[in-house]
């Protein structure tokens, strides 16, 4: 039997990880990040990794896969979340896929045929980089200038099909893409806090992060050559630091610019999963969402799948 695929998702700072970690004591799993940022080495403090003792207690994948100088697409993350399944279920625990970037999730649950169409990882993670940075409505205006028949042909809130459509106008291929659904049963819960709430929680951890040694960790990964331009070291956060460390920035200036910046993000986070119908979400409020009442509603959704 193909097994299912459990999943937490939400914006960042909604609490997946807390929640992740509370499940897993009730469901024998093992975590795997889909976190665009949380793939490199040496990027800790800034992408909020999981602490190394929650770690060493379950299992986490797809963490500190690669240097901030290689290239990593989305199919690069598919091709090794999809060979984790078999290999977690062989081990008699269910894959618990836990993260924000959506179309990492998308892509795992909804699949691609790479192989059916143009392929370019350059081109793919630019146009993913796009997506996270400055949201849907630029893509969508690209691709009706560039390919109007494909534009109509497709349902513009989808995000998945607008890039598609888009590396196909701008690599010069064409046809339809090809996609293969995982086989399995599913099951996602999503985290819905009030806007107020989460911006509030996304302010505090910008506060945390500088206080918490961000600064330093740059600092090592300019030493150690991974310079501004590089992809990772845009994020929100990193080239904030960036910019006070060069004297570009005050501190609170960088505080607050990373906030502001992840509260966009969390923003567009929140548009691409309430697409996704089969996201049960979860009011929290202001609560911790390791609260008891919290996990029994996560379990009870996600053994759904189970069932």
């Amino acid at each position: 039997m193909v097994p299912p695929i459990l999943g937490i998702v939400g914006p960042t700072a909604s609490g997946k990880t807390d929640l992740a970690l509370a499940v897993a004591d009730r469901i024998p799993v093992e975590i795997v990040v889909a976190d665009s940022r949380q793939v490199y080495r040496g990027m800790d403090i800034g992408t909020a990794k999981v602490p190394m003792s929650a770690q060493q207690r379950i299992p986490h994948h797809l963490i500190d896969v690669v240097d901030p100088d290689e290239p990593f697409t989305v199919a690069d993350w598919v091709d090794r979340a999809r060979a984790l399944i078999p290999a977690i279920a062989a081990r008699g625990r269910l894959p618990l896929v836990v993260g924000g970037t959506g179309l990492y999730v998308l892509a795992l649950v909804d699949g691609h045929d790479y192989a059916g169409q143009p392929w370019s990882p350059e081109l793919r993670q630019r146009l993913a980089d796009e997506l996270e940075t400055d949201g849907l409505d630029p893509l969508v205006a690209r691709l009706e200038a560039k390919d109007p028949a494909s534009a109509a042909a497709i349902d513009p809130r989808n995000p998945r099909r607008v890039l598609r459509a888009l590396e196909r106008a701008e690599a010069g291929g064409g046809g339809a893409p090809r996609s293969r659904a995982y086989a399995g049963k599913v099951a996602l819960v999503g985290l819905d806090r009030p806007r107020a709430i989460l911006y509030g929680r996304i302010d505090e951890r910008a506060r945390e992060l500088f206080g918490a040694g961000l600064l330093e960790e740059v600092r090592q990964l300019r030493a150690a050559g991974y310079g501004p331009e590089l992809r990772p070291m845009t994020g929100h956060g990193y080239a904030e630091a960036a910019a006070y460390l060069a004297g570009e920035s005050t501190l609170d200036e960088a505080v607050a610019v990373t906030a502001r910046r992840t509260r966009q993000y969390a923003k567009r986070q929140l548009t691409w999963f309430r697409r996704d119908p089969r996201v049960t979400w979860i009011p929290l409020g202001g609560g911790p969402s390791d609260a008891d009442e919290v996990v029994g509603r996560a379990e009870i959704a996600l053994r759904a799948a189970l069932s």
